[in-house]
């Protein structure tokens, strides 16, 4: 990105239609206002695409329209001559308005340039700049945009300490014992105090991405606690102001429920050990109040309610089906969207929100059309394309079109350095399907083959994955050990079974294709063809038991989600029955006794699912994906809980 001094001048052109009115710009008299109007609205302006702002909401548009035309106005002049005034709470809340309208209209370089200028002196421009570099960070994982995210977050809690209410001793003291009694404070306090923590709930996790020794932990664990503490002070507070009538800014409501919510959904998550932990020092993980506290902030009048939304959108059609746990129906996520995409029609993200959701109710096809448009409507962020050609990439698995997924694995392995040795992995065991199971006759590109037709050398793929292994936040990638083993047994001469249905099992992919039973049953038949060649050679393979148990795991799991669950059922105790014999792929039999827990509570078996759901917890130890696996028992566990109550 060039925007250099041309961008600085556009971007105070931006900030400044935040705050129009002369009072907040005391150095600026009439004159020059006038002129500044007068160039912005009749110069040598360009506004956005008329295709870029189409369906746009009226007022969302007009403010677009407004910064864009300031932007290519004043591309050229001085910056020196532009006043930087203090910024009051009405325009700092408008501008991250502003800011949130831009990034939702995909004008991402905009953005940036709009709120630059202003981040050295005002807390809502900065807070707002710090939280697009953390998408970008934790999107990239570039340790240089790891940095800069956590430089321009660590100048936000700066700049609101400056603007929070400072407190003598035994005030500090008093609020330490009793808590904060906010009466007293200010907007622009009150402001100040929720941008504080939710600067240093980022900062926080940029910490653990930056450096992976323990005294980095240490930092990233101590700000988590103080904010979570904020978090709570403030909630307590707005209780309070509800009990007495008290009207409280919209702005501060829906940030302090969507700290608490979050904070509450996101522990609920964790493993029932971890959680009595946390909850020992303090913590609170109600999935429900985590979910209702995100509803209400999605209805307030806020600029972070559209966050809210993405938010709960991303738990119940991605988090949710990655971690095996109920989530709310796609109706309800529809409705979710459905305010934002009139808002926002063209915004990225929830034309990708509206891709997931046609593949959870099984239109594949339909879903590909979406994630297509969502890459066609931006190219800046490079991570919003990595995120679409990882969901196309499974939308050809799921259609068996295994070439085409290849290549788009090859496009992950290029492009994104998310896990490298992942992608090279994918992409050479979709062209060992495709080579099984059949080409795809329709996809022109990298990895494609067709009858006759040398395929690249898998071999070779397969020996440069070990060497990609990485770390990150100091641990190394679960499916990364789990596919360089995998290699390990290729390059020994072994016969994978079914190993582009076995990463889509990994990811817990089945549930999406549950609602389509055509594709399932074109892959069930796949998987048959799979186990009959693994009998085949049940008395010449050393590993026959090993593959045996993960096809017929695969197996009962397409059979679960086409309701055969007595079929299901008798795959997933033949793998149980068969675990003295396994050598390597033991995960094998965790997954088979937590998918017989599963399998239990959906058919009502609800004290046989609790005793499987335990038993295998405490059985099985060691095994590769083993954290996906408890989290999976953890939300069987938390389910026959609910239902119980």
């Amino acid at each position: 990105m060039e925007f250099g001094m041309h961008s600085v001048a556009a971007s105070h052109l931006g900030s400044l239609a935040c705050s129009l009115p002369s009072k907040h710009f005391p150095n600026w008299n009439t004159s020059m206002l006038t002129m500044t109007l007068l160039l912005a609205l009749h110069g040598n302006s360009q506004a956005p695409a008329p295709g870029l702002l189409a369906g746009t909401d009226p007022d969302v548009k007009d403010s677009l329209r407004t910064h864009t035309s300031s932007f290519h106005s004043y591309k050229d002049s001085p910056v020196s001559s532009l006043p930087r005034a203090p910024v009051d709470v009405a325009s700092g809340l408008e501008a991250i308005q502003t800011a949130i309208d831009m990034m939702n209209a995909n004008q991402f370089a905009e953005t940036e340039a709009m709120l630059q200028p202003w981040a050295d002196t005002s807390m809502y421009h900065c807070a707002a700049l710090g939280t697009v570099f953390f998408l970008q960070a934790v999107l990239s994982l570039e340790q240089d945009d790891v940095a800069k995210a956590i430089s321009t977050l660590n100048k936000a809690v700066h700049l609101c300490n400056s603007q929070r209410k400072h407190k003598g001793i035994i005030e500090s003291i008093t609020s330490w014992v009793f808590g904060s009694k906010l009466d007293s404070y200010s907007q622009a306090e009150l402001q100040a105090e929720i941008m504080h923590a939710e600067a240093n709930m980022l900062l926080s996790m940029l910490t653990f991405l930056q450096d992976e020794n323990l005294l980095s932990f240490i930092k990233g664990g101590l700000r988590i606690r103080s904010c979570h503490s904020s978090y709570k002070s403030l909630y307590a507070w707005l209780e309070t102001c509800e009990q007495n009538g008290t009207e409280v800014e919209p702005n501060f409501d829906c940030g302090v429920r969507m700290g608490v919510g979050s904070f509450n959904l996101f522990i609920s998550l964790l493993p029932g050990r971890i959680l009595r932990l946390l909850e020992f020092i303090g913590f609170s993980g109600d999935r429900t109040r985590g979910l209702t506290e995100l509803m209400r902030a999605t209805q307030c009048n806020s600029f972070r309610a559209p966050l809210c939304s993405s938010f709960l959108l991303f738990f119940h059609a991605c988090i949710t089906k990655l971690l095996g746990i109920d989530g709310e129906s796609v109706e309800h996520c529809e409705d979710l969207l459905r305010p934002q995409i009139e808002r926002y029609p063209n915004s990225v993200q929830f034309l990708f929100f509206k891709g997931r959701l046609q593949l959870m109710r099984g239109n594949v096809d339909e879903a590909m059309v979406w994630y297509n448009r969502t890459l066609e409507m931006q190219d800046y962020w490079e991570q919003v394309y990595h995120l679409c050609w990882w969901e196309l990439m499974w939308c050809h698995c799921f259609k068996s079109e295994w070439e085409a997924a290849a290549s788009y694995a090859d496009k992950l392995y290029n492009h994104s350095k998310w896990s490298k040795a992942t992608f090279l992995y994918q992409k050479a065991i979709f062209l060992l399907m495709g080579q099984r199971y059949g080409h795809s006759q329709s996809h022109a590109s990298i990895g494609e083959a067709s009858p006759g037709v040398n395929l690249p050398d898998v071999t070779e793929m397969m020996r440069g994955v070990a060497p990609l292994k990485q770390r990150i936040a100091g641990k190394s990638l679960p499916v990364e050990k789990f596919v360089i083993a995998k290699t390990e047994r290729h390059f020994q001469g072994e016969r994978l079974p079914l190993p582009g249905m076995e990463m889509l099992y990994a990811w817990n992919m089945f549930s999406l294709l549950a609602s389509n039973e055509t594709l399932l049953r074109t892959m069930l038949q796949q998987a048959a063809e799979e186990l009959a060649v693994v009998e085949e050679s049940k008395d010449s393979n050393p590993s026959y038991v090993d593959n045996w148990v993960v096809a017929t795991l695969i197996n009962g799991v397409m059979l679960k989600e086409l309701h055969k669950y007595e079929e299901a059922k008798q795959c997933f105790l033949g793998v149980l029955s068969r675990k003295h014999e396994v050598q390597r792929d033991r995960y094998a039999l965790a997954a088979a006794g937590m998918e017989l827990g599963m399998l239990c509570i959906e058919t009502g078996e609800r004290d046989e699912a609790k005793r499987v759901l335990e038993h295998t917890k405490t059985a099985f130890k060691g095994y590769h994906l083993e954290s996906r696996v408890h989290f999976r028992i953890h939300a069987g566990q938390c389910k026959l809980k609910a239902e119980a109550e």
